[in-house]
C-alpha cells in the first residue's frame, strides 16, 4: 500500500476520535472557565456587602473552582484568615483591611481569568446603599431583643394612654425567671 493510502485510512479513523477528543476538552476547559467566571462575578457584585450569603457562598467555592491557582489560593486564606479574626464592620482598620485584602484576592482571580481590572479600582469600586447597612442594623437590633425577651432579660415597655411612666424600662429590674 501506498503511504498515502495509509494517510487517508488513518485520517478516516482518527480524525473523528480527536475531533471528539478535541471537542471534548474544549467544553471541559469552558465549563471550568464559567464556573470561575460566576465565582469571581459574584464576589464582586457583593464585595460592599459581606455579609451576603452569595458572597459567602462564591467565597467557599474559590477553593474548588480555584484549585492549583496558587496566587489566588494565597489571597483567599488570607482574606479568610482576616475575617475569622475578631474584628467588626464598625472597625475602620478592621474593615480596610478587608477590603484591601478581597481586591487582592479578586485581582488575582480576575488574571486567571484573563481580566486585567487594577487592584485600586477593585478596591475603590463597587456599591452599596447606606440604607441596606441601616435596615441590617435594625434587624439586628430587633432579633437581639427578641432572644432577650425570650432569655427573660428584658421586658417589653407598656404604657397606657394618658398615664406617665414611673421611669423608663432600662430603669426596671430585670425579670426575675422562675427556677
Amino acid at each position: 500500500m501506498n503511504p498515502d493510502t495509509w494517510a487517508i485510512v488513518a485520517a478516516t479513523f482518527l480524525g473523528p476520535i480527536f475531533a471528539v477528543a478535541i471537542t471534548l476538552w474544549r467544553d471541559s476547559a469552558s465549563k471550568k472557565y464559567t464556573r470561575r467566571l460566576h465565582v469571581f462575578r459574584t464576589l464582586m457584585a457583593t464585595r460592599k456587602i459581606g455579609i451576603s450569603p452569595d458572597h459567602v457562598n462564591a467565597l467557599n467555592l474559590v477553593e474548588v473552582d480555584f484549585y492549583k491557582c496558587t496566587k489566588v489560593e494565597i489571597a483567599w486564606k488570607s482574606y479568610l484568615e482576616h475575617l475569622n479574626l475578631s474584628g467588626r464592620p464598625e472597625d475602620d482598620a478592621w474593615r480596610e483591611t478587608k477590603e484591601k485584602r478581597l481586591a487582592e484576592l479578586l485581582f488575582h482571580m480576575g488574571v486567571v481569568l484573563k481580566i486585567e481590572i487594577p487592584p485600586l479600582d477593585i478596591f475603590k469600586g463597587g456599591y452599596a446603599p447606606m440604607g441596606w447597612a441601616y435596615k441590617d442594623a435594625r434587624s439586628n437590633e430587633v432579633l437581639e431583643f427578641v432572644h432577650e425577651l425570650s432569655e427573660g432579660t428584658k421586658v417589653v415597655p407598656i404604657w397606657l394612654r394618658g398615664v406617665t411612666p414611673q421611669g423608663s424600662a432600662a430603669e426596671q429590674p430585670p425579670v426575675q425567671r422562675p427556677e
